[in-house]
């Protein structure tokens, strides 16, 4: 396979003794498109095969800025693109010097994939995965093998060239109950193994036209497999491309190209060699170090300390670009820089596991979300309430009802065994602690007593946060605290997890499960408002407070407390 090679000046330093080296040099924003690879956070389809990449979708207004800041040539951007190695066995980064100066050059070799068939390119994804993952060893999935063969087979024939969010089926493996944090890496292992296979019986030869291969681009396939990452500053690379392209229509490049056209040149190369001409060099930090867990880390830490990017990506990012085992090694660094990574982890645990029931139902910053979602940060409210026993307010008063039975009940609760308060406290929060199960059993028993899973009509439809009266931060939050308070006023302990679907039921007797299932006339309304807010929790707590007593008149949800 013929090898690409690019070689530029470049100085080396070492911030301290024991930090891998950095390479700061330039580089022509086409040269750096050709051998850096930008691995975004995406879900693939038909079957929702999700990435293990970290950086954003492209934001098209930020390109638009970044192209018309380029076009002035005078304009400068002196902040430099942050690159890492790739630690995929067909590239190779070297840095070459005479004598141990620190000034020297830079060579980037890698065989040319942009010519490589598809059962190249997935052979080489599946041997980078299975390198941090292990050797895949799990049977192949038959029912998705089928489908995906007839989806390509339709694909190979033009019959269904697109494929649609809503085509998915549940397959076998998707039933398991019980999912780790890096079980999406697993999933996505899965993916690229059972394209890998179905490849292996394929003509390359019916392939060659095709940009997709199952819902896997050329593009996306080729940024996990170039020798460079980059980390950080995809925006200013995208839009020094787009200004270039468009300098190239200026009457003096198409002269040029039009000269070496007709004195015999291959037209396609002429272009390549003049837009590389016209190429903006920008500035590059080169970390020579291709472990993912670094590349995460510096990517966390550069969005939320310059510029923050939404809490729903970051805590995806984070929770879901690493194995289990790299996660362990950084998560000290990434708490030391204020990333809150074990709050990332519950919360994506919430929205991901399918015994949970919110699995799904939560937003995560990817351009495939639904809407009316829950809020990344509304899912990591009520978990705070869960797993740290704190903020169980309701809305109309200023009790922790958490709090107050965490610091009256927990010691004494027969949930969690311990060693005095500390101890209980550290092992029900732990991160795979006691919470997770009153969690799930409580939210389980909300839903099927009050909500509606299948009619997205209904006002009680539980997975719509905009027409639902249950399935919203305000309800849910009033839920979960008046349950802490009926447990503080009753003295209930809590000994087993049996115990806590008979509290539950004591708890809500006597309450009209259509509680929530009634026009409740919000037109108009700011339900996320302060008055509301309380009006909803004092409606909902004299309610239930009666034991039987009429609802509350709908015209009351649309009246603000004083």
């Amino acid at each position: 396979m013929e090898m690409l090679e690019f070689e530029y000046d470049a100085v080396i330093l070492r911030q301290t003794e024991t930090s891998k080296p950095i390479i700061l040099f330039g580089a022509p924003a086409v040269d750096i498109e050709t051998w850096a690879g930008i691995p975004q956070k995406k879900t693939f389809l038909p079957d929702g095969a999700e990435s293990s990449g970290f950086q954003r979708v492209e934001n098209q207004s930020r390109l638009e800025q970044i192209r018309r800041f380029y076009l002035n040539e005078s304009n400068v951007i002196q902040n430099s693109l942050i690159c890492a190695l790739r630690g995929v066995n067909s590239g190779k980064v070297v840095f070459k010097s005479e004598s141990d100066s620190v000034v020297g050059k830079v060579k980037i070799n890698f065989p040319n994939l942009y010519n490589a068939d598809y059962l190249f390119l997935f052979s080489l994804l599946r041997q980078s995965l299975e390198s941090r993952l292990g050797k895949y060893k799990q049977p192949i999935d038959s029912v998705l093998f089928e489908k995906l063969k007839g989806q390509l087979s339709r694909q190979i024939s033009n019959e269904d060239t697109e494929l649609e969010q809503d085509d998915y089926l549940e397959t076998e493996n998707e039933t398991e109950s019980v999912i780790l944090e890096e079980t999406h890496l697993h999933d996505f292992l899965r993916d690229v193994v059972i394209r890998h296979e179905i490849l292996k019986d394929i003509d390359p030869i019916l392939l060659q036209n095709m940009d997709k291969f199952l819902g896997f681009d050329r593009e996306a396939l080729l940024s996990f497999l170039l020798p460079v990452t980059l980390v950080d500053g995809q925006h200013r690379l995208k839009g020094a491309i787009i200004a270039a392209k468009q300098h190239i229509q200026n009457d003096k490049y198409v002269d040029m190209i039009a000269e070496r056209v007709f004195a015999g040149e291959e037209p396609t190369k002429v272009e390549k060699d003049v837009l590389r001409l016209v190429s903006r060099k920008l500035p590059i930090s080169l970390l020579m170090d291709d472990d993912p867990k670094e590349q995460v880390f510096q990517f966390v830490v550069i969005n939320q300390k310059a510029t923050p990017i939404g809490k729903s990506l970051l805590g995806t990012i984070i929770s879901t670009s690493l194995t289990n085992d790299e996660m362990s090694l950084v998560s000290n660094r990434l708490r030391d820089s204020g990333i809150l990574l074990e709050e990332a982890r519950a919360i994506t645990w919430a929205a991901r596991n399918p015994e949970s029931p919110f699995c799904g139902l939560v937003e995560r910053g990817m351009q495939t979300d639904k809407k009316g979602l829950l809020q990344w940060n509304v899912m990591g409210s009520l978990i705070q309430i869960f797993r740290n026993l704190n903020g169980g307010c309701l809305f109309h008063s200023k009790v922790d009802y958490a709090r107050t039975w965490r610091d009256n009940f927990l010691e004494s609760s027969g949930l969690v065994e311990s060693d005095g308060f500390d101890d209980a406290y550290e092992k029900w929060r732990a991160l795979d602690g006691v919470w997770k199960v009153f969690f799930v059993i409580f939210w389980k028993r909300i839903r099927d007593i009050f909500g509606d899973v299948t009619d997205n009509t209904r006002f009680n439809y539980w997975g719509n946060t905009r027409r639902s009266n249950l399935f919203n931060k305000i309800s849910l939050t009033i839920l979960a605290a008046d349950f802490f308070r009926y447990l503080c006023v009753a003295d209930i302990t809590l000994d087993n997890e049996e115990q806590i679907n008979s509290v539950i039921d004591g708890w809500l007797q006597r309450v009209n499960p259509k509680y929530f299932d009634r026009d409740w006339e919000l037109a108009g309304v700011k339900k996320d408002s302060t008055g509301i807010r309380a009006k909803w929790s004092e409606l909902w707590t004299e309610y239930r407070d009666s034991k039987g007593g009429a609802l509350p008149q709908v015209k009351s949800y649309r009246q603000a407390k004083k």
